[in-house]
């Protein structure tokens, strides 16, 4: 369905590209001119066609991996809210894993083989997923959830402590690493 149509809900006149003798000087100079403008017209599209296509590529990238790679896995928003229950979805990781790959499907998606108790699907679209070498870790591991829909840290060290007023109540805040 062509724009015209959707929106005028039948289809475009079509405009005849031969040429009729007419007795009206006017219509004769109009049908030359439009003879005229059609490459133009068509010259323009094509430019506009093409700078639209060189800005949209740019942002492309080919990736392919094979079974047996290393991968980080990146999830979005509303993916991590399936994983982990946060308050503060701007501090996030960025991608998880290191994860391996299984199995390639199709062209585009690859299955991943994810450790126990994770909660979302192993199938995933290969813009999710960023290549890795085995061995420099740069994320955190998915999350768990325990039974009561809350996620389990266990932090390794105390790096500062504070306190703080909120609401006229002394609160201890600690940095944890």
């Amino acid at each position: 369905m062509t724009p015209f149509q959707a929106l005028y809900g039948y289809k475009p006149p079509k405009l005849s590209s031969k040429r009729d003798d007419t007795q009206v000087v006017v219509a004769e100079d109009w049908l030359r001119e439009r003879v005229n403008w059609n490459p133009l017209w068509r010259e323009n599209l094509l430019k506009a066609h093409n700078k639209m296509k060189q800005f949209a590529d740019k942002h492309i990238t080919d990736r392919s991996f094979t079974e047996g790679d290393w991968v980080y896995l990146t999830l979005q928003l509303y993916r991590q809210t399936i994983v982990a229950l946060r308050k503060n979805l701007k501090l996030v990781a960025k991608y998880y894993g290191q994860y391996h790959v299984e199995k390639r499907i199709g062209s585009v998606a690859y299955k991943l083989k994810l450790p126990r108790g994770t909660a979302i699907h192993p199938i995933f679209h290969v813009s999710l997923l960023k290549p890795s070498a085995k061995g420099t870790p740069i994320s955190s591991e998915l999350p768990q959830i325990s039974d009561e829909k809350f996620f389990t840290i266990t932090p390794t060290t105390v790096l500062d402590r504070r306190v703080i007023n909120r609401n006229g109540q002394q609160l201890e805040q600690v940095l944890i690493c």
